[in-house]
């Protein structure tokens, strides 16, 4: 994985241990009410993506996992810490090959679950409903009667937009309201760029109730950094030209072509996976690795997206580290 994401995830797993703590309240995604009508990306071709225009070296990414702490003790597991087959068999499908060395691509959930809890949900059967926590998301199972074999059996919480809004959704129609998350988007949890924008700082641009829908804009260039404290300015010299290649008309926003590119080749639905894009894409700085990088990302529902054109092939797209920074708003700074 990228330094950026690499030095989030051993930073904040050094006090990990300490928090896994009886479960308590927490947040929680749903499915869309009608998956069968899930869009999808229809970009045409793309042509070849020119190389980067920056001189700085590259920092190679490391794709080996990095051991965290066991799950909870008191959840029973199978023997990978899995705590439901279908959590396993949805990691398996886009992670099995990087755990065990095969593929060279940036995770879509991270080496393994990290966290374990029977978190509050209105509406679930017995009131609460089983999740699991993963370097890049949640996984959830709303209903455990419901039919295994469904797409939509195992969810992945909207952590993003729970963070920017300051609401944890514990039922279909029920929130409990917080903060939003004072934690930077990407880069170094511990000791990040004072630039670097955090999850609180996109209230006010993000979509999070069908507001702040943004115009089209098809085909022209990435030009605007998102800071800390909401402000924008012009990016004169980004590391890559990136142009907007979709607009997604369900909360109103377009999408960098790098990201389209990516979202048409992870093997699951895009929609399943993020979410609808929430904000614009922008180029942030963040450091990681102890150098502070310009990186390009955007916000959806789910996760994050970032694109560092520095990376190697296959790490230049990744999900940040929703789950860990969800985790440590929910239950580590609360």
């Amino acid at each position: 994985m990228s330094p950026l994401v690499q030095t989030t995830r051993r930073r904040f797993v050094l006090g990990l241990s300490a928090l896994f703590v009886p479960p308590f309240v927490a947040a929680c995604g749903t499915a869309p009410s009608a998956p069968g009508a899930i869009p999808t990306l229809t970009l045409g071709p793309t042509a070849p993506r020119p190389t980067a225009t920056s001189a700085a070296t590259a920092i190679p990414p490391t794709p080996s996992p990095t051991v965290i702490p066991s799950p909870t003790p008191s959840f029973p597991t199978d023997a990978q810490g899995f705590a439901d087959p279908t959590f396993r068999k949805l990691w398996e499908t886009t992670d099995r090959a990087i755990a065990d060395g095969k593929a060279s691509r940036s995770w879509l959930w991270g080496p393994k679950p990290f966290a374990i809890k029977q978190e509050p949900y209105d509406g679930a059967p017995t009131g609460t409903r089983l999740v699991q926590y993963f370097d890049k998301s949640r996984m959830e199972i709303n209903d455990p009667q419901a039919d295994r074999a469904s797409q939509w059996f195992v969810t992945n919480g909207l952590l993003t937009s729970e963070m920017v809004a300051g609401r944890v959704q514990i039922g279909r129609e029920t929130f409990e309201d917080l903060e939003p998350a004072e934690v930077p988007v990407a880069g170094d949890l511990e000791s990040p760029d004072q630039r670097t924008p955090r999850y609180a700082d996109f209230t006010r641009v993000a979509s999070i109730a069908n507001n702040n829908r943004a115009p089209r804009q098809l085909g022209t260039t990435v030009l605007t950094r998102f800071t800390r404290d909401g402000a924008t300015e012009v990016e004169a010299k980004p590391p890559l030209l990136v142009k907007i290649a979709d607009y997604n008309d369900t909360l109103g926003h377009n999408m960098a072509d790098v990201f389209v590119d990516y979202l048409r080749g992870i093997g699951l639905n895009w929609i399943f996976v993020t979410g609808y894009p929430i904000s614009e894409p922008y180029w942030i700085v963040a450091r990681g690795g102890g150098e502070s990088q310009v990186v390009l990302m955007q916000l959806f529902e789910r996760r994050a997206l970032t694109y560092n054109p520095r990376n190697k092939e296959g790490w230049r797209v990744e999900f940040a580290n929703i789950g860990l920074h969800y985790y440590r708003w929910r239950y580590h700074n609360r």
